[in-house]
């Protein structure tokens, strides 16, 4: 009875009911309904705060990258914003798996069986899928190879040929490419007998050996650049007269970088504007993050405060005494001072 058990098919153990996977599905719902509505409430904060500043004309602060206006948003903001997108889908899809799960009484459901409502797979299906049907044309392909007594993938017709016939026929089709390349350099070599350069024919080889030749000249005419003005100690790539293959990249850096740089100095800003607009200890000064705030200001304000009595008591005590012309300047405005007051007085 035991080994009729231990030999049940995989088909059999799918439909077995598993109560751990059950109670896993149980609580992934609960976290899935806890982030839920802790995200809509975010959401729907950040739309108040969004309307609220819009009403006063004022641009609403962010603290995240992906929260900028569409005029402000730079590479982190979208990168940020694709990635929180892939990962909200990822959650509705494991939610929608565990129902399923719960709904069959602790059945495995794989995320490629988990489809929406309206039929369309979640990331994780579509991967799964992607590899299942890989796997699958990787299955075809060498049966078919099998049955036809062909050796090499890349020889099985185009319709039932696979990922690994493509992959070789690509890899053997680059190769006979370098090797005609090469036979046709040979053969120009021995008519005009000298040598042929890679670059002189067509083929891969010659393409890299243009692009090495391009960044060798871009190279050296920013050295006769460097040489025709002493005084720079250091000609950019991007700034040299000749801009080859590392100038260019280096300009596409560059703009990567200042569009960086702006989007975080928004940000920044708006941090700034957001911590002093929502201080604890403006908002609740009784609260533990008001008192700790108000302790660690006064812990930071209190060797300033010490230094600045210091600097005074060193400045009054190096300080000279009046002399007597400035005393009888003194004396003359305060007593002017005081007939003019009198006089409103009266």
């Amino acid at each position: 009875f035991s080994q009729k058990n231990d030999s049940m098919s995989p088909k059999e153990s799918k439909t077995k009911t598993n109560p751990g996977l059950l109670r896993l599905a149980e609580l992934s719902l609960k976290d899935y309904d806890w982030r839920s509505s802790v995200f809509k409430s975010k959401e729907a904060d950040r739309k108040i705060e969004e309307s609220l500043a819009r009403m006063m004309g004022d641009e609403p602060t962010y603290v995240r990258p992906m929260d900028a206006s569409e005029e402000t948003i730079g590479p982190l903001g979208l990168l940020e914003k694709s990635s929180v997108d892939w990962l909200r889908q990822v959650f509705e899809e494991e939610a929608i798996r565990a129902k399923q799960i719960v709904r069959l009484g602790g059945m495995m459901v794989r995320p490629i069986e988990a489809k929406a409502p309206d039929g369309e797979l979640g990331p994780l299906g579509f991967m799964e899928k992607q590899f299942v049907d890989f796997l699958d044309e990787v299955r075809q392909s060498e049966k078919e190879r099998s049955r036809s007594n062909t050796l090499r993938p890349k020889d099985l017709d185009e319709s039932v040929r696979g990922p690994l016939g493509e992959a070789e026929l690509k890899a053997v089709e680059a190769i006979r490419e370098i090797l005609d390349a090469e036979k046709l350099r040979m053969t120009q070599s021995r008519m005009r007998d000298e040598l042929v350069r890679p670059i002189d024919v067509p083929g891969p080889i010659g393409e890299f050996e243009m692009i090495v030749l391009e960044v060798v000249e871009a190279e050296r005419q920013r050295a006769m650049d460097r040489k025709m003005n002493p005084e720079k100690l250091l000609i950019r790539p991007k700034d040299a007269s000749m801009k080859g293959p590392l100038g260019v990249l280096e300009e596409q850096a560059v703009a990567v970088v200042e569009k960086l740089t702006i989007e975080e100095k928004e940000r920044l800003r708006n941090i700034r504007k957001f911590l002093h607009d929502n201080r604890p200890m403006q908002q609740d000064e009784n609260s533990i993050l008001g008192i700790f705030e108000r302790v660690a200001v006064g812990l930071v304000r209190a060797p300033i405060l010490v230094y600045q009595i210091i600097v005074r008591v060193t400045e009054l005590l190096q300080s000279e005494p009046l002399s007597d012309e400035d005393v009888r300047v003194i004396n003359d405005r305060s007593g002017a001072q005081k007939r003019d007051e009198s006089k409103k007085g009266d």
